[in-house]
């Protein structure tokens, strides 16, 4: 009785927590938001003050969906940013804005105390703004609104649906996994373990295409859908693989938590040493990051077992001497474990003291139903064992109303069992034999002979394999103990010469004595006097390193500041071009985005880049001309073709090379190819002497006109490429290909001697 409710809790707990372990955008470390909140203060309104008011804002409402923290000051940030957003004509973040006021509690008045009717508001915006990802968030903020109920699963899932579609139609991988992955939950408490299953392996291959590594959550939910249908093979698979993910990475957060559901698995393939290692390294786990309710519910579990083998006097000391004193950061868990303890035992009173405050607690307002259900199931099962069967009855029937409107379908088979064990000890034989039937037909569902003969097979290799490491360990012992009298031998005869050695030394030893006090003085003194100059050097070499540390920091953050504004004036420069007519202005507007996006994608990789301050120039080169030929709408008939040496390129150089490339791409991509013409772009860049390199655009179309002369061309695209040329003191040159076909810009440029050395340094 005590596994089966204990599995019961473990499955409930596991099926919540998982869905709430990882944000959709990653939380800022609170040395991160600390520092922001102290730029707000000095921050005068405006733009800037705006994008803060929203940093702030959707870290504390995200925190506190993850983690349950305080909101603080979310509200105040969301109205100010709001009116602020208003103030200045910002739509994107008076979108933005009315997503945090709408995900806040009581934000909308009494009658949508979800803040449903802001988020809508911010949808309509974003559909009018026409941006797809702000579209995406507000339709999955708007599911989230919705109840994990069985009659609100719907609404969320077809919600989440749209978001999702929405996030693959903008092309962001990342969320369009993650509301996969929530409508993966979502299925899992509806009981389609299967659907659940195939779409978190999609989202598997989608983090592991866009390089996501942070994948245990995504294991643990495998481990869910799995274990729903009893395949504990695989679900212990997943378990520890969502482990050794969490290790890997160093996201060691939920590791406790994570603990515990490989031990749960263990447990319920009733390998309680197994379980037992794993719980307690979850609750070593708790304790050392502190986390007062996980201390509490590992040390339940681990109670829990301890009644499974029949300890209940050795469960009741182990749960109050490690969770008494945290018992107020899950009352409800510790409570439940007392009943257990004291029902086990056989003192009910106790036990039914204990059940007074944890029925009186699930009857308050906003506990959740999953508490609300345990608590009825706690004394359900109480009063089941006092015989008390009349009052047992309906804090069953509650638990199962509960469970089943929560949606937790699987696990409704033990309160059938339970309601069935009343109702026959009443003699109510019809409904006994109604709710016999339901926890067969539940039960046979999930643990058929299919998962008998899966756990067969997985125990007979835990067997094999345990056996296996007995056999080595018995081989080590054996040649310890031989490599152990060996050493004693020696010691013995060292022992004897020692001794004798030791009364010739005595002698010499006495006479020197006096000696070596002096000389030990001495050595104490320049000892400390060394090491105190050791850590003179040592402070001054950490306060180097963090001022090095510091100034890196800075200038990527100046790098990505102007990346930003960058990609700022390109949006300006777009949204100009769709309220301008004018052919030759419409041009001008595209040919200057075109050339802000080049800047900017230059400062994206000097912050990016692993040597702050140095450009990439083959990852930068490929990324600028992809960019120009999905811009050109090209790229399925001009195909690209890239030679380039592994140059790195200093700030100096690689800002006026990446405007002369850019302006060469963008004549060829105009004017090499006719109208549907297929060809192909080659790129190659070369070190003709120590500091002397080239760089070349070649294509295989049209050419040059007969009577075109480059010196007497006067475009604004070849002045700027050759005024840059001028800069980088160098040369440009506009040629017929020697291929045969089309045209080819070389452009030559030198460095200065230092500069040239610290290049080849940076691209070996």
């Amino acid at each position: 009785m005590h596994l089966r409710a204990s599995l019961l809790t473990l499955g409930l707990l596991g099926a919540l927590h998982a869905a709430q372990a990882e944000p959709m955008t990653p939380l800022l470390k609170p040395a991160e938001a600390n520092q922001l909140r102290t730029r707000l203060w000095h921050t005068p309104a405006g733009h800037a003050r705006l994008h803060l008011l929203l940093q702030l804002a959707d870290d504390q409402v995200a925190r506190h969906d993850e983690q349950e923290t305080p909101l603080d000051s979310a509200a105040n940030y969301g109205q100010e940013a709001l009116a602020l957003s208003t103030r200045l004509a910002d739509p994107i973040s008076r979108i933005r804005s009315l997503y945090v006021l709408g995900q806040l509690p009581g934000t909308s008045g009494a009658a949508d105390t979800t803040g449903r009717a802001l988020l809508r508001q911010g949808l309509t915006l974003s559909q009018q703004a026409r941006s797809l990802a702000l579209e995406a968030t507000g339709w999955f903020y708007l599911a989230n609104s919705y109840p994990r109920t069985t009659a609100g699963l719907p609404r969320k899932l077809a919600d989440y649906a749209r978001a999702a579609a929405l996030f693959a139609q903008a092309k962001r991988p990342l969320e369009h996994a993650y509301v996969l992955k929530t409508m993966a939950d979502m299925h899992l408490l509806q009981g389609h373990s299967g659907q659940a299953e195939q779409e978190l392996l999609h989202v598997l291959a989608l983090y592991r295409a866009a390089g996501h590594r942070e994948l245990h959550y995504t294991y643990d939910l495998l481990r869910g859908a799995t274990r729903q249908v009893g395949n504990y093979q695989a679900a212990l698979r997943y378990s520890l693989v969502a482990v050794e993910s969490a290790q890997a990475t160093g996201d060691t957060t939920l590791l406790d938590y994570l603990y515990s559901n490989v031990a749960s698995i263990y447990n319920e393939l009733q390998q309680p040493t197994q379980a037992l290692t794993y719980y307690k390294q979850a609750l070593q786990h708790a304790r050392q990051r502190q986390v007062p309710a996980g201390i509490v519910n590992t040390s339940a579990a681990i109670s829990r077992i301890l009644l499974g083998q029949h300890r209940p006097a050795q469960a009741l000391r182990f749960l109050q001497t490690s969770a008494g004193a945290y018992q107020d950061a899950s009352p409800g868990g510790y409570l439940r474990g007392l009943v257990e303890c004291y029902v086990a035992i056989g003192q009910y009173g106790s036990a039914e003291r204990s059940l007074r405050p944890l029925l009186a607690r699930a009857a308050q307002p906003g506990v959740s139903d999953m508490e609300q259900m345990l608590a009825h199931l706690a004394a359900g099962r109480f009063y089941l064992a006092a015989g008390r069967y009349a009052e047992a009855r309906p804090h069953l029937q509650q638990a199962l109303g509960l469970c089943q409107s929560a949606g937790f379908l699987l696990q409704a088979a033990s309160l059938h069992q339970l309601l069935f064990r009343a109702d026959s000890a009443q003699g109510r034989f019809p409904a006994a034999i109604a709710h016999l039937q339901q926890y067969k037909r539940l039960n046979d569902s999930v643990f058929n002979a299919a998962r008998n003969q899966q756990l067969a097979s997985l125990q007979i290799q835990y067997d094999t394999r345990q056996k296996e490491q007995n056999i080595a360990l018995l081989t080590k012992q054996s040649l310890l103990q031989q490599a152990r009298l060996h050493q004693r031998e020696q010691q013995r005869n060292a022992l004897l010469v020692g001794a004798g050695l030791l009364l010739l030394l005595l002698g010499l030893g006495y006479n020197r004595y006096r000696l070596k006090q002096r000389s030990n003085h001495l050595l104490r003194a320049q000892q400390a006097e060394i090491e105190r100059h050791s850590q003179d050097l040592a402070r001054l070499l950490t306060e180097q390193r963090e001022l090095l540390t510091e100034k890196e920091w800075m200038l990527r953050e100046i790098h990505h500041r102007v990346k930003n504004n960058l990609q700022v004036i390109g949006s300006l420069l777009h949204t100009q071009a769709d309220y301008s007519a004018e052919p030759a202005t419409l041009a001008a507007l595209e040919q200057s985005q075109h050339r802000v996006q080049a800047m900017a994608l230059l400062h994206q990789h000097l912050y990016q880049a692993d040597r702050v301050g140095w450009v990439p120039l083959p990852t930068y080169v490929q990324e600028l001309a992809t960019h120009l030929l999905d811009a050109f709408d090209v790229a399925g008939r001009v195909r690209l073709h890239l030679d380039l040496a592994p140059l790195a390129l200093p700030v100096a150089t690689a800002t006026p090379l990446g405007l002369a490339l850019n302006e060469l791409l963008i004549n060829a991509l105009k004017h090499a190819f006719a109208p549907g013409q297929a060809g192909t772009l080659t790129l190659t860049s070369q070190q003709s002497t120590h500091n002397t390199y080239l760089l070349s655009v070649a294509d295989d179309g049209r050419g040059l006109p007969p009577d075109f002369d480059p010196s007497h061309a006067h475009t604004l695209g070849l002045t700027l490429v050759t005024g840059l040329s001028r800069q980088l003191d160098g040369e440009f040159a506009l040629l017929p290909n020697p291929a045969g076909r089309g045209t080819v810009a070389r452009l030559r440029f030198s460095l200065p001697g230092q500069v040239a050395a610290e290049v080849s340094s940076a691209a070996g």
